[in-house]
């Protein structure tokens, strides 16, 4: 689980920031809510973030996005962009690195991971842990007279001399050492820890145009439990729809595309052989059962995907991505969630995730101000952080909890849309 990431010179954010997931003393919803680590420390399951358009929303998921797709990332060569940009209004930072520090949870254990890295190399990359309250390290990687130095902690990791030339060769300047660590044989069991769980739980984030109704489709297809799980849930939001039928339809094929699958190696021979004889492929498809009433009485149609609204396609794909969070106590951006969604079905989504208890965690945009009414009924005053815009154009991050006398609202959504907590759009007459 993530306690706490900050970042500054990144995209509209200038100066140092830091979103946390770390709990007030409140107990509100204690039991879903919360996930006790360890040493004491209460973790939030769910974030969410308001602000007006431009203001930084996106950004804040973006930066953090980058973080994971950096740790990841293979660049194709040492000219390769490490894909970070910096704060771009103001003349002195964009010669200035982009910093970040996060601190996570992982099997109990709490990590520290620092980056300060330009948009062509790295500066400063470092892992530690914890056993006690001071950070234990693990490996640090420094610009030094021109170069980066690796060096790690010989009391946590033994590498011998001719290994660590090893790791250099592949641990290019513009490249992170976890992704480096896929090229070598050499144990490393606290970076293949985090690399695991980078890989693993650390998920890809969910922008308003990412498509997901194939990825809804693969998991109805492939995961009986998902297929129930959906189907309570549009039973719970009213669809109509009573029924899920998945299965293969064959999928004719061009001589070009033909002949570019049959390259791969990894392909089944069964699948290999159908499209040598049929030119074809098996493709998975949804039907979905829909139960009306009218004066014949009760009647059931069969719709396939392509026949369902835009709303049931998002929601298949959203509750397909929330399901694997749950499943793998993994972490989730989605930005914009509400996205082609009524505020009623926003609600029952980020109940079903928050009513399943697990470490998982959630991070998400929205411009539903009326979900803010549902403070102290669905979600907690801590759960709740603004994005505002600064008049030198870069964004500010801070929490609900900043403010006082939050116990005497009695209407959050009121009090936002007034400009109690900023972060709304300054519409001129």
């Amino acid at each position: 689980m993530i306690e706490e990431i900050s970042f500054k010179n990144v995209l509209s954010f200038k100066d140092e920031v830091t979103f946390s997931f770390e709990a007030t003393d409140d107990s509100t919803f204690e039991s879903s809510h919360v996930v006790m680590m360890p040493n004491g420390t209460r973790l939030l399951r769910l974030g969410v973030v308001y602000g007006a358009n431009a203001s930084g929303k996106s950004n804040l998921l973006y930066a953090i996005d980058w973080l994971r797709e950096f740790m990841l990332h293979e660049p194709q060569n040492i000219d390769s962009s490490t894909g970070f940009e910096p704060f771009m209004l103001d003349k002195d930072t964009p010669e200035l690195p982009s910093e970040y520090s996060m601190k996570f949870w992982i099997d109990g254990v709490r990590y520290w991971y620092q980056l300060h890295v330009t948009d062509k190399h790295v500066l400063f990359e470092k892992l530690s842990f914890y056993k006690t309250t001071q950070p234990i390290k693990i490996f640090e990687r420094k610009y030094e007279d021109g170069q980066l130095v690796l060096n790690f902690n010989p009391a946590v990791q033994k590498i011998g001399q001719e290994e660590l030339k090893v790791v250099n060769i592949y641990c290019l300047p513009n490249k992170s050492l976890f992704a480096a660590r896929g090229n070598v044989n050499i144990k490393m069991e606290h970076v293949d820890i985090v690399r695991e769980w980078v890989l693993d739980k650390f998920m890809q984030i969910i922008r308003p145009g990412t498509k997901l109704t194939g990825y809804g489709e693969d998991k109805i297809n492939e995961d009986a439990d998902f297929k129930k799980y959906l189907l309570d849930f549009m039973h719970i939001a009213d669809f109509n729809i009573t029924a899920l039928e998945n299965g293969y339809v064959e999928r004719k094929l061009t001589k070009q595309v033909q002949q570019k699958l049959l390259e791969e190696n990894d392909m089944p021979p069964e699948l290999k052989e159908m499209i040598q004889t049929q030119g074809v492929i098996p493709k998975p498809v949804v039907f979905f059962e829909h139960t009306v009433e009218n004066e014949r009485g009760q009647e059931r149609y069969e719709l396939n995907m392509e026949q369902q609204s835009r709303g049931t396609k998002r929601v298949m794909g959203l509750e397909a991505a929330i399901y694997d969070v749950v499943k793998n106590n993994a972490f989730l951006c989605i930005d914009e969630i509400e996205s082609s969604l009524h505020p009623d079905l926003l609600e029952s989504i980020l109940q079903g995730f928050i009513s399943i208890y697990g470490e998982s965690q959630l991070l998400v945009t929205t411009h539903n101000s009326g979900l803010l009414d549902t403070i102290d009924d669905l979600i907690r005053k801590d759960n709740v952080w603004f994005v505002e815009k600064r008049k030198d154009g870069s964004t500010d991050l801070y929490s609900l909890v900043e403010f006082n006398g939050l116990n005497k609202i009695p209407r959050f959504e009121r009090a936002y849309r007034s400009g109690r907590f900023g972060a709304l759009p300054n519409i001129k007459d």
